[in-house]
């Protein structure tokens, strides 16, 4: 092994493991962790605040060697004492806080300390101390109903390719040195991987250990020997052992619940790419986000990604459905030109000679979509339950651009909601003196004038018949609206029955005919062309020879 290939190992192995780590990996910080980056903080502060008073406790000294008056220095010096208790009061304030934050994580990371103790016991286990272990768990502490924080686990530069380099300065006064560490917390960094590669022949022992920044504290290590040939493997059971403490989270049960019957013999269970043939008893993953599938031969495969998180225990129960692949005619209501997909894959093409498309089914629900030649498309969907080998159904697309229709129907909806508005302010206006009117005109002590109570009248019984019409309108533009809104929904496939196979294969015959009979006539017309050119010319040649 050359120089350089050892060169190219130290560099791929790490970018190896960090594509391991490129996944959903979300974490919880624990107290230590929370409280050392709140401690970096305090001490960042302290620093600055300590280079302002040296700064001003320099510049108070210097003001003796200027040529000041005593009054002007007095005063000049007085100003600076009163900066330099400010900064003084800021400093010892940063002090206080400190100490404050340190015990309010005391008992915090005695909580973790002993919840540590008793999951390595095992007691986290005991189904009697469930209740009592929650807090342990959540991370609580009794009496605070602080909850869980949870970050993402993201790479360096969000690129497993890029390795963070703090210079050979600062790595050679080493990792737990301030000039390292302030080089971490700027670039982001709360851990860093760091290894060492030693090679015999064509083996190679690799040693890796995680810091935590800011506090510089060994978190993990591992261990891993392999050959060189096989790099990948090496870097796959370094990332498995470092992983737990990324996450920095608690370990979760599976368990597995395989039906039917059949199924539970082959069944095989993956996890993160880590397969399992037949179920196990129990699984143990570290709590996150985790891709489980789940397939047995003769069955059709499932898989999801889930977050495992927020319990000990994960029931997990899958009823698998039998692989049984077949084909199914499914036919369009009206006569259509377009294209059928079914779950993503083109079925076939449609028009008025082919309204039918077969289309693969194996015992699970289809989505479908069909786009029309106007571009525009249009869903369906068909249940399992009618998706047996053989079936005929039927389905009704109607491709059309709905977002523009939908709009149409919500500007009718306002301008039917404003009309009744606008109407209603006429109608109270003249219901009111009418109203006003009618009250003075049957009482004895007005005198109002017949004809206008009528008039008054009148105009009540025209006003509120416009509201009326104007609310009808409205209501009615409503149900237009949200039945125009629900054209979004796919339509559901039918099975069809025999009386529309007939009228469905009559109607595409009954255009084959059609069309058939309009090629015989293109046909005919051609021949007929073509045998009156012919005629024509013989005609000219004929005449041509008896001149």
């Amino acid at each position: 092994m050359t120089a350089a290939s050892y060169v190219a190992v130290s560099k791929a192995l790490p970018q190896l493991m960090m594509e391991q780590f490129a996944q959903n990996l979300t974490r919880s910080p624990r107290a230590q962790e929370q409280l050392d980056r709140k401690l970096y903080d305090f001490r960042k502060t302290r620093l600055d605040l300590f280079l302002q008073l040296s700064k001003e406790v320099q510049t108070r000294d210097a003001l003796v060697l200027k040529d000041y008056s005593q009054s002007v220095l007095n005063s000049k010096i007085k100003a600076s004492d009163k900066k330099i208790a400010e900064i003084e009061a800021k400093i010892k304030e940063n002090l206080t806080q400190t100490e404050k934050v340190y015990k309010e994580f005391e008992p915090k990371i005695e909580m973790e300390q002993l919840r540590k103790e008793r999951i390595e016991k095992g007691e986290i286990l005991d189904e009697k101390q469930k209740g009592k272990m929650t807090e342990f768990l959540m991370g609580f502490i009794p009496g605070n109903k602080e909850e869980v924080v949870f970050e993402d686990v993201c790479l360096y530069q969000n690129d497993y390719m890029s390795l963070f380099s703090a210079g050979n300065d600062k790595k050679s006064q080493g990792y737990d040195s301030y000039a390292f560490e302030k080089a971490c917390v700027d670039a982001g960094i709360n851990a860093l991987i760091t290894g060492k590669i030693t090679r015999y022949s064509t083996y190679l022992s690799v040693q890796v250990s995680m810091y935590q920044f800011p506090g510089a504290k060994i978190i993990a290590n591992a261990v891993e020997v392999g050959s060189v040939d096989d790099l990948k493997s090496i870097a796959v059971s370094l990332a498995n052992q470092i992983t737990p403490k990324i996450a920095d989270s608690m370990p979760v049960d599976l368990f597995f619940e395989i039906g039917p019957e059949q199924a539970r013999e082959n069944t095989i269970i993956t996890i993160d790419d880590v397969v399992y043939r037949g179920i196990p008893e129990k699984m143990i993953v570290q709590s996150g986000v985790h891709t489980v599938q789940v397939s047995s031969q003769g069955f059709i495969s499932l898989n999801t990604v889930y977050s495992f998180k927020g319990a000990r225990t994960f029931n997990i129960s899958v009823e698998l459905k039998e692989d049984t692949p077949g084909t199914a005619m499914l036919y369009l209501k009206n006569p259509i030109e377009g294209s059928i997909f079914t779950n993503g894959v083109l079925a076939s093409q449609t028009g008025e000679l082919q309204r039918g498309s077969e289309i693969s089914i194996n015992n699970q629900n289809i989505l479908g979509h069909f786009v029309g030649e106007n571009g525009h498309s249009s869903d369906f969907f068909i249940k399992s339950r009618y998706l047996t080998d053989g079936a005929n159904l039927v389905v009704k697309a109607n491709p059309f651009d709905r977002s523009k229709y939908i709009d149409k129907r919500r500007r009718w909806m306002y301008t039917g909601y404003s009309a009744l508005i606008v109407s209603l302010i006429p109608t109270f206006y003249v219901y009111g003196n009418y109203n006003s009117i009618s009250s003075a005109y049957n009482s004895s002590a007005y005198t109002i004038d017949y004809n206008k109570a009528v008039g008054w009248q009148t105009a009540n019984y025209i006003t509120t018949g416009i509201s009326i019409g104007c609310g009808v309108f409205f209501v009615y533009e409503l149900v237009r609206y949200l039945m125009a809104a629900n054209t979004v929904l796919p339509s559901e496939a039918k099975l069809l029955t025999k009386k529309e196979e007939e009228k469905i294969l009559f109607e595409q015959e009954k255009a084959l005919q059609k069309k058939l009979l309009e090629e015989t006539k293109l046909k005919e017309a051609a021949e007929l062309q073509e045998d009156n050119q012919n005629n024509t010319e013989n005609l000219l040649e004929t005449e041509t020879e008896e001149e």
